[in-house]
């Protein structure tokens, strides 16, 4: 299995600011017992005063060079055999795109624009703006770089925008690398972090992965786990039904760190993570053949994502 979106390199920061690395090795354990080949390690950054929220007394002014350094170090050390694509969600902190390139430089593969909240780059689904000139100025950059452009968190306008931008660049000749990593279809269930049957269908010529997300709040209404399941299983179907099977991906948004450590909630998780390989795979059988779930589960996301060099 591949894992289109795990906060792993986040959860790598925060181990070290803790000097506690004991839930990394839970992780080494899992993937080395239950075949995990490769994530998009992401980073991610909310605003100012989230992040002081969510770390408390380890808080410090953010250098996103500085700690996308320090993570994606550390990733090469604990899991120096897995395939990978290192991801940065909300691009708030890097300041332009010399810092972009500097990034890319450091082994960037992947941005979120955005995360919930509006940025100098374009706006996540907590505001109606769109797509600055900045915003297009920095996909363009990430684009000539070989960055995949990923358009989970944004808006309806943001999100609109950026695909036209793509779309045009794409026409130009440009290897145009799109993935929608961590959300479901708002026409199953009306969660504002979904996407509509539209905004779908929308990206078929840019050929994406689309990475449906094992987290309850964006399945359905049900605090029951057979429940949620079974729609999680409607929902990867639906998008096969959109864009064909070459498109699906899975993804976890894992949280449960959230919960180690920081002492937070966690969040309704459809599977535990150390068996959500397994989990999806038995759940896919009743409705795919072999073929399919693989392409589900690996085929599709290292075919168009993954490159050597990372």
């Amino acid at each position: 299995m591949i894992d289109l979106h795990f906060d792993l390199l986040s959860i790598l920061y925060y181990c070290y600011k803790k000097a506690d690395f004991s839930y990394i090795r839970e992780i080494q354990k899992y993937y080395k017992d239950n075949g995990i080949r490769g994530v998009i390690a992401n980073l991610y950054f909310m605003s100012e005063d989230e992040m002081k929220q969510e770390m408390h007394e380890l808080y410090e002014p953010i250098d996103v060079v500085e700690r996308f350094r320090i993570a994606t170090e550390l990733f090469k050390k604990y899991f120096p055999n897995l395939d990978v694509v290192y991801s940065i969600e909300g691009c708030d902190y890097i300041s332009d795109v010399y810092e972009l390139e500097k990034l890319y430089q450091l082994g960037l593969r992947n941005i979120l624009l955005v995360w919930n909240n509006k940025n100098r780059y374009g706006s996540g689904n907590r505001s109606d703006s769109g797509l600055t000139e900045e915003g297009c100025e920095f996909l363009r950059k990430a684009i000539d770089l070989g960055i995949s452009i990923d358009l989970s968190h944004m808006n309806s306008n943001t999100f609109q925008d950026t695909v036209c931008l793509l779309k045009r660049e794409k026409q130009k000749g440009k290897d145009v690398r799109v993935i929608v990593s961590h959300f479901n279809c708002y026409d199953l269930y009306c969660h504002p972090r979904n996407l509509t049957d539209q905004q779908i269908l929308s990206l078929k010529e840019l050929n994406p992965v689309i990475g449906l997300v094992s987290y309850g709040p964006f399945v359905f209404s049900s605090a029951d786990l057979n429940t949620l399941k079974k729609e999680y299983v409607r929902h990867i179907l639906h998008v096969k039904e959109l864009l064909g099977i070459d498109a699906i991906g899975v993804s976890t948004d894992d949280m449960k760190f959230d919960s180690i450590l920081f002492d937070g909630k966690d969040d309704i998780q459809l599977f535990q993570y150390f068996s959500v390989s397994s989990d999806i795979q038995k759940l896919l059988g009743d409705v795919m053949s072999q073929e399919e779930i693989n392409k589900v589960l690996y085929e599709n996301g290292y075919n168009k994502l993954f490159r050597k060099e990372v």
